[in-house]
């Protein structure tokens, strides 16, 4: 169940997915809201228009019956009767008028409530559900409680300037209408969200077909089909991951065919000492002497020795192969007085049966370096040892350090025969060695020597001295 999940949370379509409906809902959330204010807005905008419009027919009405009264008083003679005041304000003439609610209110019908009254203060005309309604004098919208409610308020004065107009809604029915048009534009973009989550699985599906497509492909290859994978048809966005699978797949192949290089190459020098000891193993069990017998176990002894150097040489080129993914130690700071005297303790014992001596070059600026001690006396022994086996007896050796503006390294001189310059450039491939010589080798020191040296971010450098001999050093650059 935990994999199932982890393999879950870390599932591309899944990403997408959270991803695609968390963004959706934020989005549409927001769009809702500004759907749900602004509708909302609008239709108390559209009550308040309604308010003025209530207000501007009252006051036609008003026109329209004073121009009544005036034809009739005009035709009788009669003057208008004084209006009375009460003390609250209100006139004792005040013309009551009951809003009938004959039947059901239609959608978005409210609730009106309305005073008139003249440029003296005189109550003129109210409806009975405005009664306490107070006199406003400044038009414009206002709030009002009236009763137990609250009402929003519209006052206007009439173009002649004689009446007072206010017109009334109660706040309740206003957010209720309010409130149900917002509901009714949000409602919609609501709806909407199930249809786009689905539209947006379908389209991660489809986007991600062609992933699936090339998966398959690659798992009904052949263990041994390393070609590259096709771009063709493939998304812009998935072409970087392909080119990394193609160059992925060009290191296998090559890490591949330097295996099968090797493999072969290390049976073929292993063929060699193996067949000298078979040989000399059956001649000294045939051997008719004691003294035969012993120099045929001496060269079978000679024959093992080579063959272990060269499998040693082999595990150590493996470990430090790059696809064997070494690194190099802990880079410290090494003296390098003492390393190279380790060295010479180490290939004291072959330079003495042949008569050669080491001398030690350190200049007083070229104390120390930085590297993996190990890996340096490994590299440094096999320079040594290459310089010892190569060169004449009673020849000297020479194991220094040296640095300058430019960068510094450790290097081996010897007083052999050097190497051809059309072998120098390839004289470091594995099991490659030189056409003159004659001495016994692996084939495989300077290809480790130049491993160790990369792994240091160095290289290594190798050149024929004028005087003769081969000069070989790891250099590094400042």
């Amino acid at each position: 169940m935990t994999i199932r999940l982890t393999r879950l949370l870390y599932s591309l379509r899944f990403n997408l997915f959270v991803t695609t409906i968390v963004s959706l809902s934020v989005v549409l959330g927001f769009v809702a809201w500004i759907a749900y204010d602004k509708g909302r807005h609008e239709a108390e905008e559209l009550m308040d228009g309604q308010l003025a419009l209530s207000a501007r027919l009252l006051e036609g009405q008003i026109h329209h019956e004073d121009q009544q009264h005036s034809q009739s008083r005009s035709a009788t003679g009669q003057r208008s009767p004084a209006a009375v005041t009460t003390d609250s304000g209100a006139s004792e003439n005040a013309v009551i008028i009951e809003i009938l609610n004959t039947g059901e209110r239609q959608p978005y019908e409210q609730e009106l409530a309305f005073q008139i009254w003249s440029d003296q203060g005189v109550l003129t005309l109210v409806s009975a559900n405005a009664r306490e309604m107070r006199r406003i004098p400044q038009p414009g919208y206002h709030l009002q409680e009236i009763g137990d409610s609250s009402w929003r308020v519209f006052v206007k004065q009439s173009s002649d300037g004689k009446y007072w107009i206010q017109v009334a809604h109660p706040l309740t029915t206003r957010h209720t209408i309010g409130l149900d048009v917002a509901e009714r534009v949000t409602i919609p973009v609501l709806m909407a969200f199930p249809f786009l989550v689905l539209m947006m699985l379908l389209v991660i599906d489809r986007s991600l077909r062609p992933l699936r497509r090339i998966a398959d492909k690659l798992k009904t290859r052949a263990v041994n089909d390393l070609e590259s994978v096709p771009t063709q048809d493939v998304p812009v966005e998935i072409v970087p991951f392909i080119d990394a699978i193609n160059s992925l797949l060009g290191r296998v192949s090559m890490t591949l065919e330097n295996e099968r290089r090797f493999t072969s190459n290390a049976a073929h020098e292993l063929r060699t000492p193996l067949a000298g000891i078979k040989l000399h193993a059956q001649l000294a069990v045939q051997a008719q002497d004691a003294a035969a017998r012993d120099r045929f176990v001496a060269k079978v002894l000679d024959g093992v020795a080579r063959a272990e150097r060269l499998v040693e040489q082999m595990l150590r080129l493996a470990r430090l192969s790059p696809e064997a993914g070494f690194v190099a130690g802990r880079q410290e700071q090494i003296d390098a007085r003492t390393l190279l005297m380790e060295v010479e303790d180490i290939e004291r014992v072959n330079a003495s049966a042949k008569g050669q001596r080491f001398v030690i070059d350190i200049p007083e600026n070229a104390q120390h370096v930085i590297g993996d001690e190990n890996l340096l006396r490994i590299a440094l022994c096999n320079l040594a040892g290459n310089a010892s086996r190569y060169s004449p007896g009673e020849s000297t050796i020479t194991l220094g350090c040296w640095r300058n503006e430019s960068g510094h390294g450790l290097y081996v001189e010897d007083q052999g025969g050097g190497i051809t310059p059309e072998e120098l450039p390839f004289i470091t491939q594995r099991f490659k060695r030189g056409t003159e010589v004659r001495a016994e080798g692996s084939g495989l020191g300077l290809t480790i020597v130049e491993r160790i040296a990369e792994l240091h971010r160095a290289r290594l450098q190798l050149r024929n001295l004028p005087q003769g001999g081969l000069r070989a050093e790891i250099v590094w650059a400042n």
